[in-house]
């Protein structure tokens, strides 16, 4: 099992911080990160940032201009949107080869086009909108039980 963690659309710097310390020190089966159309100070100042400490960690980044580019280019067995709005209400998450997990981090999140490019979900338990990173943390903690 392989997963790998897509930041869709970053405009917030700690934003997209906290995501990549959620990538990186997550551990297996996490095992990398791949940053998808930042723009903003995310683009200029947060991927420094989040690039410094992929190399620190000696962690997998990759930046593209969009999920496509991601599918193409790893080619995954599941792909995984995360969103309040349109996804799926799932007890946990179980994962089969390699898969994405694309999370939007700018709000209101992924639109329903980009939430269509997988099968949308997003953890049960809690009863309102928890924000992206906490979602994608409920979901992970799933996979290691």
């Amino acid at each position: 099992m392989e997963v790998y963690l897509v930041a869709h659309a970053p405009t917030s710097v700690q934003r997209l911080e906290d995501f990549a310390k959620l990538a990186f020190n997550f551990g297996d089966p996490v095992k990398g990160l791949i940053v998808t159309k930042p723009s903003g100070v995310a683009a200029q100042v947060g991927l420094a940032d989040v690039s410094k400490l992929a190399y620190k960690l000696d962690k997998k980044l990759i930046i593209l201009p969009d999920i496509d580019d991601a599918i193409e280019l790893l080619k995954p067995d599941e792909i995984y949107t995360v969103s309040h709005d349109f996804g799926e209400r799932v007890e946990k998450l179980e994962v089969k080869g390699r898969a994405l997990i694309i999370v939007g981090l700018t709000d209101p999140g992924l639109s329903k086009l980009e939430a269509q490019k997988g099968k949308a979900i997003y953890p049960s338990s809690p009863s309102g909108d928890i924000g992206p990173i906490a979602s994608v943390a409920i979901l992970l903690s799933g996979l290691k039980e």
